[in-house]
């Protein structure tokens, strides 16, 4: 008599489990990816903000007409639905017509990290 060996058709558990293995760790990579996509757009909204807010600020100095008072000038405010905080330092330059401002933008108050910083200068009218 001869032995008949029975075709197996499928997977073995083993190779199941690998190919889930397989299947989860691509997953898992794709959901890393997506996630820190997701911080990146968030970044930059607020980093685009920040900026808006800078530019604003220094619009509203140039309509007051006259030249900012030296020195570092804080302040807040509403916002795009958040509050920002600013820092302004007015400095001199070689020519007292003009003055070099810079303007840091905050999204918390105690931050260091500025999302804007916007450099500028002035001229007396």
């Amino acid at each position: 008599m001869s032995t008949k060996r029975i075709m197996q058709r499928g997977m073995t558990l083993i190779e199941v489990m690998v190919a889930l293995a397989v299947f989860s760790l691509a997953a898992l990579s794709v959901v890393n990816v997506a996630t820190q996509h997701l911080r990146s757009i968030d970044y930059l909204e607020q980093k685009n903000i920040a900026l808006w807010v800078a530019n604003n600020h220094l619009t509203e100095l140039e309509l007051q007409g006259k030249l900012p008072e030296l020195g570092i000038k804080r302040g807040e405010l509403e916002y795009a639905g958040s509050t920002w905080y600013w820092q302004q330092q007015t400095d001199k330059t070689a020519d007292t017509d003009f003055r070099a401002i810079n303007l840091r933008v905050f999204n918390q108050e105690k931050s260091e990290h500025a999302l804007a910083d916007l450099s500028s200068y002035m001229v007396k009218k």
